[in-house]
């Protein structure tokens, strides 16, 4: 009886180990992905009436950033046209013919990141190094923003705001990025109704 009440006590002080990690083996990740980590952002002016336009230019070049990757520029065209056609909208060839001009460009920011370098300084002051065992890596994460201007505030040469503005931004390396493109545009517009 001595030694199972001894087990037993054992067993007890080592209860609380088996249950921390009984626990941290049931840890959820999520399964979080790129496109998780996409932020679209929609402004716009509450007193103009956009229900009053219906025609609208776009160029076929970005107004910032014409050195982006082709495919990106035809998902971003492809996707504002079709949502605008969706809402109604005629696509016309000249701002003179426009109720309203649609500008698009795009900004990418490389972040290189250096983490550590193999090196320590403990409490008292010395200082050593193992062999390497920092890392390094960059990233790239890429902002799109769409721009809607009535014709006459769009105006060389005018101060005037636009009447609604999406910004989108997320990881520009990583993932499928065209399809990111498509989802991101198309939520810009399916949180924006009041373009019709």
């Amino acid at each position: 009886m001595k030694n199972f009440t001894k087990f037993f006590r054992k067993f007890l002080y080592t209860l609380p180990v088996l249950m921390l990690v009984m626990i941290s083996s049931c840890y959820q990740d999520y399964g979080l992905n790129t496109d998780n980590y996409d932020v679209v952002v929609t402004l716009y002016d509450n007193t103009y009436n956009f229900q009053s336009v219906n025609s609208y230019y776009i160029s076929d070049s970005l107004v910032i950033g014409n050195s982006t990757d082709p495919s990106y520029k035809s998902a971003i065209f492809t996707s504002v046209n079709s949502n605008l056609t969706a809402l109604g909208w005629t696509r016309v060839n000249t701002v003179a013919q426009a109720d309203v001009v649609i500008s698009a460009g795009v900004t990418t920011t490389t972040t290189y990141v250096d983490n550590g370098d193999g090196c320590y300084w403990d409490y008292y002051g010395y200082y050593w190094c193992y062999p390497d065992y920092g890392y390094d890596y960059t990233y790239t994460t890429g902002s799109l923003f769409l721009l809607l201007n009535d014709r006459a505030s769009a105006v060389q040469g005018s101060n005037n705001q636009p009447e609604w503005v999406a910004a989108i931004n997320g990881l520009a390396d990583q993932g499928n990025v065209v399809s990111r493109i498509n989802t991101t545009v198309n939520k810009a517009f399916s949180q924006s109704p009041y373009l019709k």
